[in-house]
């Protein structure tokens, strides 16, 4: 271990400004970077010059935005970024070029980039340019913090969350499939905000034909788009639903049956909406979420946000794919009119082995809990 305390606490800031870009940069993963002067003339200390993290759409990169808002210059500065930089040419230069150009002394990097074009490439790079390269300071916490662009990179799925809002007695609809409301205003911003860190966002077809939302992120002060997709295994889409009409920038995919019709197909690419096509389990009968998912990745999407009705939440715990399922439960219970879901009482439980609960904490009014898939 060639890092120290100092490294530590840069990096640790390095990987609260990553969060800045959360949501935002798909297909490329939220990166932070801070850039340190080894000897500021006035304090006789180090003094950081210079932030950045990776911008909307994955361009510019951390380390770019962190060079080009320095205060001085870079000759013998040390960057702290929380991803090994690209020596590759892609939508923008080598951040590894950019950087030697600068006279950088030393870089510190939290993890290596699981993508093969990079996968320790530039490191060896900034070697061979004489600069000191240190890797694996806060490591963990930065393959956390990257967890869906890794799982993406390495095993073609995004990192899957799952949301549930449940009333006190363990229920999420009604027996007679009438809307409820579980969480209140306070606690539907908490799930905006959680929304807000994802790339995209999933509903089933019950979930649409029942509550006819949005997925959008309400809340003051964001501007933020989340790609949208609706489960559809005939590929029908009301034009007077929210869906429909709040369609911007081909960000709503429909995933339909192999089956459906072409004219379907062509009719809402017509209206700006991509279609994925896949095909249905054939124990279930119901549309492949293995291979949605594996669609999904293929996009770019490395953060999905997935609010599952019954059936979906039920068929996605049976196949053990959301690696984390958040559950926020109220203190209303539904009693006699309460559909039945086994699979959130053995959650709730503790009976789930594929699932443990990781924390649980108050949310307002309500208990929020919190469960990681076991690896």
């Amino acid at each position: 271990m060639n890092f120290n305390s100092t490294d530590i606490r840069y990096m640790q800031y390095a990987l609260q400004i990553a969060k800045m870009g959360q949501g935002e940069t798909w297909p490329n993963p939220a990166v932070g970077c801070v850039i340190v002067s080894n000897l500021d003339n006035k304090k006789k200390k180090p003094a950081i010059i210079g932030t950045g993290h990776t911008s909307k759409g994955g361009v510019p990169h951390a380390e770019v935005m962190a060079m080009n808002s320095a205060n001085k210059n870079l000759d013998g500065a040390t960057m702290y970024v929380t991803l090994e930089p690209c020596c590759h040419i892609g939508k923008s230069e080598p951040c590894t070029q950019s950087i030697i150009k600068n006279n950088l002394k030393r870089v510190v990097i939290a993890m290596v980039d699981p993508n093969p074009l990079v996968a320790g490439k530039g490191i060896q790079e900034l070697k061979k340019n004489g600069i000191e390269v240190v890797v694996g300071c806060c490591e963990s916490d930065a393959k956390e913090q990257n967890h869906g662009f890794i799982q993406r990179i390495t095993q073609n799925m995004p990192r899957i969350t799952a949301k549930l809002a449940v009333t006190k007695d363990n229920f999420i609809s009604r027996k007679d499939d009438k809307r409820i409301k579980i969480t209140n205003e306070s606690v539907n911003k908490y799930i905006h905000l959680m929304r807000a860190k994802h790339d995209g966002i999933l509903i089933g077809n019950g979930t649409y034909k029942k509550d006819n939302p949005q997925l959008t992120v309400r809340l003051d002060g964001y501007n933020k788009r989340l790609h949208k997709f609706l489960l559809s295994s005939n590929g029908e889409i009301q034009a007077e639903s929210n869906l429909f009409i709040e369609r911007h920038n081909n960000d709503l995919t429909i995933i339909t049956c192999d089956e459906t019709q072409q004219s379907i197909v062509k009719g809402l690419e017509a209206n700006g909406i991509r279609v994925l096509s896949v095909k249905k389990d054939l124990k279930s009968g119901q549309l492949d979420l293995i291979n949605i998912f594996k669609n999904i990745a293929n996009i770019g999407i490395n953060n999905l946000f997935v609010e599952p009705g019954v059936m979906l939440f039920g068929s996605l715990i049976d196949c053990a794919l959301p690696d984390d399922i958040v559950i926020f439960k109220s203190h209303e219970g539904l009693g006699e009119f309460g559909l039945k879901v086994p699979q959130i009482n053995q959650l709730l439980n503790n009976e789930n082995s594929e699932y443990q609960k990781n924390y649980e904490k108050i949310i307002f009014d309500t208990t929020m809990f919190h469960y990681k898939k076991i690896r």
